[in-house]
C-alpha cells in the first residue's frame, strides 16, 4: 500500500512528538525539524535552524557528510554530543527525501534511558521525602491542636462546674437568709436586720462580680474590652481599693497595709485599674494566713509607675508563674471564684500599655507586680484613649455599682 502525503505528514508528526525516537530532518546541513527525544538528549543545539554538524563529534564529521550525501536509505553509526557534555554512539537510519532533505531516525541508547529514569526516580524520591516531612509537621500541628481543644474543653467543663457551684452557694445563702426572715416569729432587732442584710448584700455582690468576670473575659477574648483613659493618681485608686477590701480582709483575720511614694500619676481608666487592684488584693487575701497581712506597694520607677501586691502565703513555684494568668486557673487558698480575675487583670494592664508578672515575695509568698507608663509632662487631663463610644455611657453607669460590689476579683 502506498503512503499518501497526509499519511506521511501524520507519521512525521508522531515521530517528532515521540519521547524515545531521535528524529532530525536536515536540509543542506541545516536542521529543519527535531523530535522531543532529540531535544532532550542533544539540547538546544538540536533546535531548528541549527547546524547539524554541531551535534556530532569531530571524529565522525566526514562520516556524517557521507551519510547525508548517500542517495539510498542506510544505517549509519554516529557519535552525538549529549547536552551534558558526554558522547553517545547512536545508529541512525538516514533516508533521502524527495525534496532533497535527509531524515535521520535513531533511538537513544538503553543506558541513556536508564539514566533518565534514574534521575526522574531520584527527583520523585526527593519530592516524596519533602511531602512526608510536610505531612509529619502537619500531623504534629493537628495533634497539638487536638490536645489544645481537649484542654480547652476540660477547662470549660471545670469552669462551668465552678460557676455553677459558686452561683448555687450564693443563691443558697440568700435563700437561707430569706427563710430565716420568713419564719421569724417576732420582728428582728436592728442588729439582726443589719446581719441579715449584710449577708444578703455580700452574696449578691459575689454573684454580680462573678457575672462581671465572665462578661469581661468574653470581651477580652473577642478584643472588645475597652478603656477610657485620663490622667489620674494611682495612689487614689489604691486608697479606694483598701477602703473596699479592708472589711473583707478583716472577716478572715487579714490586714491590708500599703506603702506609697508620691502621687504615682498614670494615664488610665480609673474603673478598670480599680478592677485590676481588687482582683489582685482579693486573690492575695485568699492565700494569706489568718493573723498576717497583704502589702500593697506603689512607687514611680524610670518613667513608669510600679504597683505590687504581696501576700504571706505559700507562694508560687517559678515554673507555674506564667500559668496563673490563664483563664479558669485556680490554685489553692480559700475558695475563690471562676479563675478569671488574674486573666482579666493581665488583659486590662496590656490595654494600658503596661506589663504584669508574679515573682517571689520577701516573706516567701507571691508578689504580683504591674507597671504602667507615666504620662508625658505636657499631657492634658481627660481624654478618651481607645474607648468605644457606645461603651462610654455604660462604663459610667456601671462604675459605682461595680465598686460598691467589691469589683471583679479572680482566683489563682
Amino acid at each position: 500500500m502506498a503512503v499518501t502525503q497526509p499519511d506521511a505528514a501524520a507519521l512525521l508528526g508522531a515521530l517528532l512528538a515521540s519521547p524515545d525516537d531521535l528524529l532530525l530532518v536536515v536540509q543542506r546541513g541545516e536542521i529543519t525539524h527535531a523530535s522531543v527525544a532529540a531535544g532532550r538528549l542533544l539540547g538546544r543545539a538540536a533546535a531548528p535552524g541549527g547546524d547539524v554538524a554541531s551535534l556530532f563529534h569531530e571524529t565522525c564529521r566526514e562520516k556524517l557528510s557521507a551519510a547525508l550525501a548517500h542517495e539510498a536509505a542506510a544505517p549509519w553509526e554516529l557519535q552525538v554530543r549529549r547536552e551534558d557534555g558526554g558522547q553517545e554512539a547512536v545508529t541512525f537510519l538516514v533516508v533521502p527525501a524527495a525534496d532533497g532533505s535527509r531524515i535521520l531516525l535513531g533511538r537513544a541508547s538503553l543506558r541513556d534511558e536508564v539514566r533518565r529514569r534514574e534521575a526522574a526516580a531520584i527527583a520523585l524520591t526527593g519530592e516524596l521525602a519533602d511531602l512526608t516531612r510536610a505531612l509529619a509537621t502537619k500531623g504534629a500541628e493537628l495533634e497539638a491542636a487536638r490536645a489544645g481543644l481537649e484542654e480547652l474543653g476540660r477547662q470549660r467543663e471545670d469552669f462551668m462546674s465552678i460557676v455553677s457551684h459558686d452561683l448555687k452557694s450564693s443563691l443558697n445563702a440568700i435563700r437561707l437568709q430569706a427563710t430565716l426572715i420568713e419564719h421569724t416569729q417576732s420582728a428582728p432587732t436592728p442588729a439582726q436586720r443589719a446581719t441579715i442584710a449584710g449577708r444578703l448584700l455580700r452574696n449578691v455582690d459575689r454573684m454580680t462580680a462573678l457575672i462581671s468576670d465572665i462578661l469581661d473575659a468574653a470581651l477580652a477574648d473577642a478584643g472588645e474590652l475597652r478603656i477610657a483613659a485620663r490622667r489620674l493618681s494611682l495612689e487614689e485608686v489604691v486608697a479606694e481599693v483598701v477602703d473596699t477590701m479592708a472589711p473583707i480582709a478583716a472577716e478572715v483575720g487579714v490586714e491590708i497595709r500599703r506603702a506609697a511614694a508620691g502621687a504615682a500619676l498614670v494615664r488610665g481608666d480609673a474603673r478598670r485599674l480599680y478592677q485590676v487592684l481588687v482582683n489582685l488584693v482579693e486573690n492575695a487575701i485568699r492565700h494569706t494566713p489568718r493573723g498576717t497581712d497583704v502589702l500593697i506597694e506603689l512607687a514611680p520607677r524610670d518613667g513608669r509607675v510600679r504597683c505590687a501586691v504581696e501576700d504571706a502565703g505559700p507562694g508560687i513555684a517559678p515554673e507555674g508563674r506564667a500559668a496563673v494568668f490563664d483563664r479558669f486557673r485556680r490554685q489553692g487558698g480559700r475558695a475563690g471564684r471562676a479563675g478569671l480575675g488574674l486573666h482579666i487583670a493581665q488583659r486590662i494592664v496590656a490595654l494600658h500599655g503596661g506589663s504584669i508578672w508574679v515573682e517571689a515575695g520577701a516573706r516567701g509568698g507571691a508578689r504580683f507586680v504591674f507597671e504602667l507608663p507615666a504620662p508625658d509632662e505636657g499631657a492634658a487631663g481627660g481624654g478618651n484613649a481607645g474607648a468605644a463610644p457606645e461603651r462610654d455611657a455604660a462604663a459610667g453607669r456601671d462604675a459605682a455599682a461595680e465598686r460598691d460590689g467589691g469589683g471583679s476579683a479572680g482566683a489563682r
